[in-house]
């Protein structure tokens, strides 16, 4: 570089300049070539913007109109999704708008919805129904909420709390919507038929449900009548499978699969038959039945059995009349574990079994998930119970302490599972290598297939791969088929002889149960996705 005066008047100026570079200014030229070739290459790209994007003249307002493009095909033949009309869903497969919710309606809200939630804002004015965009919430993502440490109380039924997106309620019940039952089947590995054999069974159900709304285990057959529904003629058929007197137990069996599918007083989830009645008239007939301490009655298996079906009816519901004797319920339940052992069996306070722990687990955690109070101790006290029980390796479990049988081990599993076990547990796998062991079919026993059913059906993968095609054939070529003379009534129930309970439960909990393992796509939402929704660490 060299510096030289300027020849002027004035003050000399130091001017700076370039030093002449040798092979005819090669050097410069290799310097401002890039930047012209990245300025040729924007100058091309906005050329072909212009070329494709059409504005439309007009005050400030103006909009952007962008040209159809003929190569628009992705590989399974639909059509890319054209982002300048807001009102198609982001698949066009689905037939809602704006978001790809698991509901059918005209217009759409972020999120998925209670089956029998009705579309728009509770309260507000009246008004056209439109769709509402998504709230700016926290977390990940839009309206993302976060978990707290009391599932009951910190997450919704349907895992969305805080608004669109938000945390994952393990094991809800958002998938008994209509829109979401169907996709969970075809998702789960259900099929047509298996659906088809769960609507035969509820009719089967239907036809059998007493005057007052209850369903009996051993009068089943004096309430048969000739079409679904209280108005329906009442008759004495010849159904053969009677149980044991309790018609708690029977009522909250009878009722527990339409829960499962999504049907309550007030929606049908898209059945072909009506039974929002006979859902309205069992839940009336439990209520009815319930003490002012809480206690359904029937001893502690059916107080249970109906303290599920009852936190289901208000977790699907939202129904401010069953809050109550849904929380009262589970207070019962709590009251009736022996502190000693943490368990429960046959009256309050008296021990415990895992047979009877299991449905009392079962009935605090649809409390949880129906979003009612329920006190951490006394989950704390069942996994007392089940580590007096467990083998060694924590996969197996006895009836009333120390020992292995494989219904109570597929009983205590599932606790376990719900209880918090990862699906990492060495002792939940080491359970689920047992269950593998005795396979569909192995045993005659409708309490197995449906405690080991849900276990695989959480555990997901290779596990439920092995199970799901064995149980779910195994279960519609068991379902009764009618025919002619006595037969003819018996159409989609399943019979009790030879079952391991069938004393107990006869034809109607045999129906019931295996209703719910059928149901088993859609009636709890899977597990383990709550690693992934709530960021917290499992139990071990």
């Amino acid at each position: 570089m060299s510096m030289k005066p300027q020849a002027t008047g004035k003050a000399a100026v130091p001017v700076i300049r370039s030093a002449p570079s040798s092979a005819h200014g090669s050097g410069s030229l290799m310097r401002v070539l890039p930047a012209w070739i990245v300025s040729a290459v924007v100058h091309i790209v906005i050329i072909l913007l212009f070329m494709l994007v059409t504005l439309t003249p007009g005050n400030a307002g103006a909009t952007v109109e962008v040209a159809p493009s003929e190569a628009a095909q992705i590989e399974d033949g639909r059509q890319d999704l054209d982002l300048t009309v807001n009102e198609v869903g982001n698949d066009p497969e689905v037939p809602t708008t704006n978001y790809n919710v698991d509901r059918l309606a005209d217009v759409s809200v972020p999120g998925m919805a209670l089956p029998s939630e009705p579309i728009g804002i509770p309260g507000a004015p009246e008004g056209p129904a439109q769709t509402v965009p998504p709230p700016p919430g926290i977390g990940r993502g839009t309206g993302a909420g976060v978990a707290g440490d009391f599932s009951g109380k910190a997450l919704t039924t349907d895992g969305l709390a805080g608004g669109f997106g938000g945390a994952f309620n393990p094991g809800g019940f958002g998938g008994r919507s209509a829109a979401t039952r169907e996709k969970m089947v075809e998702e789960g590995g259900g099929s047509k038929l298996s659906e088809a054999t769960v609507g035969s069974g509820l009719l089967w159900l239907a036809l059998h449900q007493g005057s007052d709304g209850r369903f009996s285990l051993d009068r089943f057959h004096q309430s048969a009548r000739d079409k679904p529904g209280l108005g329906g003629k009442t008759f004495t058929c010849n159904c053969t499978g009677q149980g044991m007197n309790n018609d708690i137990a029977g009522t909250a069996f009878g009722l527990l699969p339409f829960l499962a599918a999504g049907i309550t007083p007030t929606n049908n989830s898209k059945m072909a038959v009506d039974y929002t009645k006979t859902v309205d008239a069992a839940i009336k007939f439990l209520v009815s039945r319930q003490n002012k301490d809480g206690d359904f009655g029937g001893g502690m298996y059916a107080h249970g059995i109906a303290t599920i079906a009852v936190c289901e009816a208000y977790g699907l519901t939202s129904d401010p009349k069953l809050r109550t004797p849904a929380q009262r319920a589970i207070n019962f339940i709590v009251g009736a574990q022996d502190a000693a052992v943490g368990g429960w069996r046959y009256t309050p306070r008296s021990g415990g079994d895992t047979s009877v722990v299991g449905w009392q687990v079962m009935a605090l955690k649809s409390g949880q998930m129906a979003g009612l109070q329920v006190p951490t101790p006394a989950l704390k006290g069942a996994d007392k119970w089940l580590d007096s029980c467990q083998t060694p390796d924590g996969g197996g479990y006895g009836y009333t302490g120390p020992g292995e049988t494989p219904t109570m081990s597929a009983v205590g599993l599932l606790c376990r599972q719900y209880l918090g076990w990862s699906p990492r547990n060495p002792g939940l796998l080491a359970g689920v290598k047992r269950l593998r062991g005795t396979p569909p079919g192995a045993l005659n026993s409708v309490y197995y297939n449906y405690y080991a059913t849900q276990v695989m059906h959480h555990m997901g993968g290779d596990s439920w791969e092995f199970w799901n095609a064995k149980m779910r054939d195994l279960l519609i070529a068991a379902a009764d088929k009618g025919g002619d003379g006595r037969r003819a009534h018996h159409k989609g129930s399943w019979s009790a002889a030879g079952d391991a309970h069938g004393a107990q439960g006869g034809r109607v909990m045999q129906t019931s149960l295996s209703l719910l393992t059928l149901e088993v796509y859609y009636r709890h939402l899977p597990l383990y996705r709550r690693d992934l929704a709530t960021g917290k660490e499992m139990k071990q």
